[in-house]
């Protein structure tokens, strides 16, 4: 995964509506554009734009653990942790970047990052978090493959879906894995409150590339 802190790929002028019409798991907040395809092998593979995020990193052996701390990490920033003292709204979805430790013992980073609304994507971006652990970045997500799931997804949870998707990449004719997910990283990506009970729709994302193109 890609990130920049150059915010010159952006538009000038601010956008207060969402211009991209986001899936209904979205549930009508901000979300990320991309654009969407199928392979002949019937994967899901979604391109997204270059855009800002909020992101803060977590070593943990447990994604639920270390994305209950970098929650309250950015949703400080939301709440008022910025140059401006400004609430900002709430996004979708919540992205946690998973990169495996080298070792047995080795703990696993998590970069968990709030999608920035889309009035401040801009060049002049949202306001600074005042917290040294939260950062704005320009990040390019490229292209995934997607699993979807349902329930209040635990770790194993993330694990398994993670472990069928590369199974379907690697069977597949159309895709390769991009380098990054060579090495293990995917993506475990959140849509709901906690407080949704029922419906809830959760991600886990392989970065990939066309399999001509890794030749």
């Amino acid at each position: 995964m890609k990130t920049s802190l150059s915010l010159l790929l952006l538009p000038t002028i601010a956008m207060s509506t969402n211009p991209f019409p986001a899936p209904s798991f979205c549930h009508d907040l901000d979300c990320p554009s991309f654009t969407t395809k199928t392979t002949s092998d019937s994967l899901e593979v979604r391109s997204y734009d270059t855009l800002l995020w909020a992101s803060t990193s977590v070593q943990s052996s447990s994604a639920t653990d270390a994305g209950d701390i970098a929650f309250g990490r950015l949703f400080g920033y939301l709440s008022g942790a910025n140059e401006a003292g400004q609430k900002i709204d709430m996004t979708a979805p919540v992205l946690n970047y998973i990169q495996p430790g080298e070792g047995p013992n080795c703990n696993t980073t998590f970069t968990v990052s709030f999608f920035v609304p889309w009035e401040f994507q801009t060049k002049s971006g949202p306001p600074p978090p005042t917290a040294s652990d939260v950062s704005i970045s320009l990040k390019e997500i490229g292209s995934v493959a997607v699993s979807s799931f349902g329930g209040f997804a635990k770790d194993e949870d993330m694990v398994s879906h993670a472990s069928d998707l590369s199974a379907d990449i690697l069977d597949s004719k159309d895709l390769d894995f991009a380098p990054e997910a060579e090495a293990g990283s995917y993506f475990f990506v959140a849509y709901d409150s906690p407080y949704t009970l029922m419906n809830r729709h959760n991600e886990d994302w392989i970065g990939v590339v066309d399999a001509k193109d890794a030749e």
